[in-house]
């Protein structure tokens, strides 16, 4: 009996370790180790297991291929509760059966949350990546843009231009793990790159996101050019934040890349509207040609009425054929005949009164 108590003491780590794959990205902890995980402001999931529990054994290979899916964004840990050193943290996180599965929103900044549902791969995932803190700001429309960086002047703003429907997930986990920082995080929808367009930026291919970074008291922006994996974005942010990040150099360039594409969209409106002018000149231009035609052509066909069809009246020499018997009736004659009657001639053209040219 003694034999065998020390030969399951002996096996007992080996047994542990067993449960999951050597190959498994889910990381086993103590109690040292745990505390060090919670301090990060990262959702992560820990099962308290012991080496002995099947229902722990038959969980391992579901727990191991959820762990697949959410590295690198959201830790997988597991801890020994069997374990003399992990005794006392399993009795804190109140374990009382195995397996014992837990989420933690935000390390220790929030309360843990009892996963309850069936063991598999798919329900550990969906469970962990459903419930990361929303830290993130999401605008619907362009112009929430520039409220939104406004009202956040004070700090640092990371924005995201995504074509997606839904949010990525690499991007609610940095806005989680940077939350209360001096680092504020917002997406925005851009599916066919009109917003880009609008912002100055390049529309990009069909499944590009970029990545701004407002600097404090900046309303222009930088755009991050480095790997967009979990990683390196987390090297960016951490410089810009502790100060390390040559950021003004950057903002210079971004100014003067800013202050171009300003003048280049200038002169893109100004040659617009002179070909806009250019082509309306033409077309009156047009119009009154076409109307000198038309007028031509209708003074050709009447003269051509009149030679077929009018008969010149026999000339009068100014006077009419009949004369009224009536003499009061002189007078009149005359000056329908076109003789002088002694009456001065009207003055010449320049000696009137000209008519000012805003009247008809």
């Amino acid at each position: 009996m003694k034999l065998w108590i020390a030969v399951a003491v002996a096996l007992s780590p080996l047994v542990s370790a067993a449960i999951f794959p050597k190959d498994s990205h889910v990381k086993m902890l103590d109690a040292k180790g745990f505390r060090e995980a919670m301090k990060k402001n990262e959702t992560s999931l820990v099962a308290f297991v012991a080496p002995w529990c099947g229902h722990c054994q038959r969980m391992a290979p579901e727990y191991s291929k959820a762990a697949v899916g959410l590295h690198p964004l959201i830790p997988t840990y597991a801890v020994d509760c069997d374990a003399d050193k992990n005794k006392k943290l399993c009795a804190n996180q109140d374990v009382k059966g195995f397996p014992t599965v837990k989420l933690f929103p935000r390390g220790k900044s929030l309360p843990p949350m009892l996963y309850e549902q069936e063991r598999t791969a798919s329900g550990f995932y969906h469970f962990a990546t459903r419930r990361v803190p929303k830290a993130f700001t999401k605008l619907s429309q362009v112009g929430e843009i520039a409220s939104w960086v406004g009202k956040h002047e004070t700090k640092h703003r990371a924005l995201l231009l995504t074509k997606d429907k839904k949010v990525p997930l690499l991007w609610q986990v940095l806005a989680n793990k940077y939350s209360n920082t001096a680092l504020e995080f917002g997406t925005h929808r851009d599916k066919k790159g009109t917003s880009s367009a609008a912002m100055g930026l390049e529309a990009g291919g069909k499944t590009e996101s970029k990545v701004l970074l407002y600097p404090a008291g900046s309303p222009t922006p930088i755009r991050y050019d480095g790997l967009t994996k979990l990683d390196s974005l987390s090297k960016f942010f951490d410089s810009v934040l502790d100060g390390t990040a040559d950021l003004e150099a950057q903002l210079e360039r971004a100014n003067k890349k800013a202050e171009k594409a300003e003048k280049v969209e200038e002169k893109v409106k100004e040659e617009s509207e002179e070909k806009e002018a250019s082509e309306e000149e033409k077309e009156v231009a047009g119009e009154g040609e076409e109307k000198v035609e038309t007028t031509k052509k209708a003074v050709e066909k009447k003269e051509g009425e009149c030679v077929e069809s009018c008969e010149a009246p026999p000339p009068t020499m100014g006077v009419p054929d009949s004369v009224p018997a009536d003499a009061d009736d002189l007078e009149k004659i005359l000056k329908d005949s076109g003789f002088d009657d002694g009456q001065p001639e009207p003055a010449p053209a320049a000696e009137q009164k000209e008519r000012p040219k805003d009247e008809l």
